[in-house]
């Protein structure tokens, strides 16, 4: 495995002297968890509506505890737990491992160590506070025929210095990080690769010259470009392996070096179906359902014994920066602060 991914795995274990308080529970099995019904499990998530509609009926079907799914971009799913703390509404949140330092010292989210058989031991968190599904690779998506027409056949680009061309102006598409999860990992991908803010805010700066649209969501941008109405757009890749596998135009390129996060969920602190979101956690974690995501999402397992999705890169073959989760959830709100200032969205 790349070195830069053994990077990940290290801030992500470093989240543990962040950490804090005793572990709520224990696991049991993988596949084999199991509830007996009654009540309701409220899931805040930022994965697309229809995998997480799939997971939540599998699971209903499976255990007989129902899923009422909330599907938000990352941002606004923080903000709402943030909204929401001490009265909370939902039981599991979907989160990057990065968020979930910041959020268990306001005491947001809850320790619980389920077991985590055929989970890459790697993504497991020692103190509990987040529970890893999938990695999430930060990918440029490039509509051909758009690319061709406005930069006159140029070759892709290889690196993300390669995008600052001018002859893009107004054609390159991103989501807005201070709303985005998908936007803020770009930020933070390239803070992370130049070494210090003040490399990547030069950066910055070009690459917002070339900016057309600023969406809310992170999902917005591959669908943008697939449809032609951008050149080019910063997505991440199991959205971008969505949209070409309706057969939409669309290259993906993976921009040397670029970033690999963590994603997951955690237990919401006071929630009102504290077991049901156990149970829902730890189902996420088995075989069953991280193949699910992998099918429907197209993301990277972290599971040993789950399938590549179709067309994707393997991770070794990848030039990966040493993105550090930690880091970048302490330093969102400070980041993306200074975005909206310079930017105006």
């Amino acid at each position: 495995m790349h070195k830069s991914l053994l990077r990940v795995a290290a801030g992500a274990l470093s989240l543990a002297l962040l950490m804090f308080g005793s572990a709520c529970g224990s696991g049991g099995g993988d596949d084999a968890a199991s509830a007996s019904g009654g009540g309701t499990v409220t899931w805040y998530t930022p994965m697309p509506e229809e995998p997480a509609r799939r997971l939540a009926e599998a699971f209903t079907a499976e255990t007989g505890t129902e899923v009422e799914v909330l599907r938000q971009s990352a941002g606004e799913l923080l903000a709402r737990l943030k909204a929401e703390a001490g009265r909370p509404a939902a039981d599991v949140i979907g989160l990057a491992s990065g968020d979930a330092g910041p959020l268990a010292k306001e005491k947001l989210i809850r320790s619980f160590k389920p077991a985590a058989e055929g989970i890459d031991k790697r993504f497991v968190d020692p103190e509990g506070y987040w529970h890893a599904n999938e990695l999430i690779l930060m990918t440029v998506g490039v509509n051909a025929d758009r690319w061709k027409e406005e930069t006159g056949g140029a070759p892709l680009p290889t690196t993300w210095d390669e995008l600052l061309r001018p002859d893009l102006k107004g054609q390159l598409v991103m989501p807005n990080p201070t709303l985005s999860g998908t936007g803020y990992t770009f930020v933070a991908t390239q803070i992370f690769r130049h070494g210090d803010e003040a490399g990547a805010w030069k950066f910055l700066d070009e690459f917002h010259k070339l900016i057309g649209q600023y969406t809310d969501s992170g999902g917005a941008p591959s669908q943008l470009v697939a449809t032609g109405e951008y050149a080019a757009g910063v997505s991440f890749a199991h959205d971008l392996l969505n949209v070409r596998g309706a057969g939409f135009p669309i290259e993906l390129v993976y921009p040397k070096p670029t970033g690999v996060v963590i994603s997951g969920n955690a237990l919401v602190q006071g929630s009102p179906n504290p077991q049901g979101g156990e149970k829902f956690v730890q189902w996420l974690q088995g075989r069953k359902a991280s193949q699910m995501i992998v099918d429907l999402v197209h993301s990277y397992p972290v599971r040993s014994d789950v399938d590549l999705p179709d067309g994707a890169q393997g991770l070794a073959e990848l030039d990966l920066v040493d993105y550090d989760p930690v880091r970048a959830g302490e330093m969102r709100d400070a980041v993306s602060k200074e975005f909206a200032k310079r930017y105006g969205v």
